[in-house]
């Protein structure tokens, strides 16, 4: 027996000395893709992406972007994750240390005086008084579980700061995007009261026409339902803004609350749109890095998972002093100390580490396998956004050209109208004309900051 126990140690020893990791280690992805983007119009630097939101030049979205920064709720529920995945991290960074008890009791004992064993005149009483410190059961890392479930929770931690960074330029998009709209609806508001004062008046030169005998009914009638139309406009446009503003609220994390914002703020400049190389994605989307830490840490479980086929080595003990009088107790022949190694090796489990195992690889697969899509989402994204500016700008250019041809046309009129040559209704109804192609125009810059902001965010920008 004692030449078994002899072996063991030596076994023991050797594996403590030898011992490994089990699991294989994250190799960082690196995907093929493309040298350019087919739709980009130049490959400039995106270092301008990190606050691109500052080139629109508006110091009151800059302030509204600020203060959704500070306070929106989602950016602080993300903060709040995160916190917690760093505590999960440290509770698994414990594991790799003795857990160690401070302990201290006194205990008093009456033994029976009656029994064969104890005479009439033994001390029938016995006190014993305790200190020491404990060690609970400590297990080996041997074969790298600890870490590997360290590596795991790094990567988990590092994905949860990748989604809250992707919670932020979410939030930055959507107040850029609330507010651009919110300025359109009310440039739209003030065109469609001019519009309604235009109908206004073709109703009243049409119902003097037909009072003088000159016109017909009809076009009475038509140019008081038209009247209607241009008053049924009106209240859409109210309710869309005052729901925005609501939106714009939440989004800066206060109570609803009307804005006032300048209509020389809506109309926005070219600006030059800093595509870079497809490759640029990998380092700048947080939601490509964030997958990509979520299959490090899959990867890694499967580690954790596998050490279970592996004996498992621990420790216990206690090092302190006992003594039956309290005077005696630290004094060293007082002291005792005990350790207690011990080995488990599973033998059975019906499939419960194997289903484990398969598990953990199928969770990574799975995790691979977003990864994967998030990178081809992402390109995607950029590519649509690149296309739909060209075509944009192609729209505002034909918008503008049609623009200039009304305005010719209100002045040829106007002049007609004030030499006597024509009466005031083709005039309004060229002005008429000119309003709805403004309102097109309107829409067609609201699109271009739209495009802007989702090209900005589908190429990662509103974080360093």
């Amino acid at each position: 027996m004692n030449n078994f126990f002899h072996k063991a140690s030596w076994i023991a020893v050797a594996l403590l000395i030898n011992g490994c990791t089990v699991g294989t280690d994250f190799v960082t992805p690196h995907p093929e893709l493309p040298n350019e983007y087919k739709n980009a119009e130049q490959n400039s630097s995106t270092q301008t992406l990190n606050r691109w939101w500052e080139k629109l030049n508006d110091s009151s979205l800059n302030a509204l972007v600020e203060k959704a920064l500070l306070q929106n709720k989602e950016i602080a529920i993300a903060a709040a994750k995160e916190e917690s995945f760093m505590a999960q991290l440290g509770v698994i960074n414990a594991t790799f240390f003795p857990q160690l008890d401070a302990q201290a009791s006194i205990s008093r004992q009456k033994s029976s005086t009656t029994t064969s064993n104890n005479s009439s005149t033994s001390n029938e009483y016995t006190t014993t008084h305790a200190l020491g410190i404990a060690m609970n059961r400590y297990e080996i890392d041997f074969w790298g579980k600890f870490a590997r479930a360290e590596e795991s929770a790094k990567a988990t931690l590092l994905a949860s700061d990748y989604n809250h960074q992707l919670i932020r330029s979410f939030i930055v998009a959507n107040v850029v995007s609330t507010y651009t709209t919110l300025l359109g609806q009310h440039i739209q508001l003030e065109n469609a009261h001019k519009n309604q004062r235009i109908a206004k008046e073709i109703a009243s030169i049409s119902q003097a026409k037909w009072n003088q005998g000159i016109g017909s009914y009809a076009e009475v009638l038509h140019a008081e339902a038209f009247i209607e139309e241009t008053n049924s406009q009106i209240p859409p446009i109210e309710a869309k803004i005052s729901a925005l503003e609501n939106a714009l609220s939440i989004l800066t994390g206060e109570f609803p609350k009307e804005f006032v914002l300048k209509k020389e703020s809506f109309f926005l400049p070219l600006i030059e749109i800093p595509a870079g190389i497809p490759s640029t994605l990998l380092k700048r989307r947080p939601d490509i890095l964030a997958a990509e830490s979520s299959w490090h840490s899959a990867n890694a479980s499967i580690g954790v998972a596998q050490a279970d086929y592996f004996p498992s080595i621990s420790l216990t003990g206690i090092l302190g002093f006992q003594s039956a009088e309290l005077s005696q107790l630290v004094q060293s022949p007082s002291s005792v100390w005990q350790i207690a190694p011990s080995i488990s090796l599973p033998i059975f489990t019906a499939g419960r580490i194997e289903n484990e195992v398969a598990q953990a690889k199928a969770k990574a697969k799975e995790t691979k396998l977003q990864y994967e899509q998030t990178v081809l989402i992402a390109m995607g994204e950029v590519e649509n956004a690149l296309k739909e500016r060209r075509t944009l700008v192609v729209e505002g250019d034909a918008l503008a050209n049609a623009q200039k041809k009304y305005i010719e046309a209100e002045t040829l009129s106007k002049a007609q109208y004030e030499n006597g040559n024509t009466n005031y209704l083709p005039l309004l109804i060229i002005r008429q004309a000119l309003l709805a192609n403004e309102n097109q125009l309107i829409r067609n810059e609201e699109a271009k900051r739209q495009n802007f902001v989702m090209v900005c965010k589908a190429l990662g920008g509103g974080w360093e």
